[in-house]
């Protein structure tokens, strides 16, 4: 697909691929820049459940501006499939930032709250993202940490009063019993297939930021040590009342950890 153009994108070369399709570095024909382009894979075309799910992450992102949140410029259909086009990000994914060992608290913390930042807007609007995760997590060259992959969002009702030129967005439903996301970070809830809200994402944050702490997923409750260990245990309690009731109580916690250590330092 080298030299093709997409809609007014013409692609540069291939620089990824999923399970749902190819990502290409691609340059916008009308404005010069250079932007990331994921595509659907021809082949899951005709499948309505990933042509469902592509198009809720398009839809999903493309609603939520944010510098935490990557940015979807344009979506649009090429040929019976679905495409978006999104900000090309110079850095690399938080599960292979792990790859060389574990994260410095201090940067965990960073990561923390520049996650929970972007969730707060999502979770405003109604999106829950529902599949928080390394490998959905992207760290840049410039230190700022962004939310990928909206692909199982879901809207609920916002959290807050929206003003009558609020982003609004058509989300796809999942059907009742149906376990999406992935299963070493979901919430006990998530698990049991039950309601969810913003909290699930917030589960989610505390074991990711437990296995770039460790390396390791935090099975048979395991704990960090520190004040730092104490948020990050209080974002993975099993229980919905237990944990922070929203990413800005789990910003401004992780904020106090950044001042305690500052302190000390």
């Amino acid at each position: 697909m080298i030299g093709l153009s997409v809609g007014k994108y013409r692609i540069v070369e291939e620089i990824g691929r999923g399970a749902m399709g190819l990502v290409f570095k691609a340059q916008d024909e009308y404005l010069g820049r250079m932007v990331a382009l994921k595509i659907l894979a021809e082949k899951l075309a005709d499948d309505p459940d990933m042509l469902r799910r592509f198009e809720v992450e398009g839809a999903s992102a493309s609603a939520l501006s944010h510098p935490n949140i990557c940015t979807v410029f344009e979506c649009g259909n090429w040929k019976g499939r679905p495409y978006f086009a999104m900000e090309l990000l110079a850095g690399q994914p938080l599960d292979s930032l792990m790859k060389a060992g574990p994260v410095a608290e201090p940067q965990l913390i960073e990561i923390g709250i520049g996650v929970a930042r972007g969730l707060e807007v999502a979770h405003a609007i109604g999106v829950v993202h529902r599949d928080i995760k390394p490998a959905n997590l992207f760290l840049t060259d410039a230190g700022q940490v962004k939310i990928l992959d909206f692909g199982l969002a879901k809207q609920k009702l916002a959290s807050v009063k929206l003003g009558d030129d609020a982003a609004t967005m058509a989300m796809v439903g999942t059907r009742p019993g149906m376990l999406v996301g992935t299963l070493a970070y979901m919430s006990p809830e998530q698990i049991r297939c039950e309601p969810l809200d913003g909290r699930t994402d917030l589960y989610a944050l505390g074991v990711t930021l437990f296995e770039l702490a460790t390396k390791k997923l935090p099975l048979g409750g395991g704990e960090l040590p520190g004040a730092f260990g104490r948020v990050a245990g209080k974002l993975m309690a099993r229980e919905l009342t237990a944990r922070y009731q929203s990413a800005t109580e789990a910003r401004e916690a992780l904020q106090a950890c950044r001042g305690m250590a500052a302190r000390a330092g």
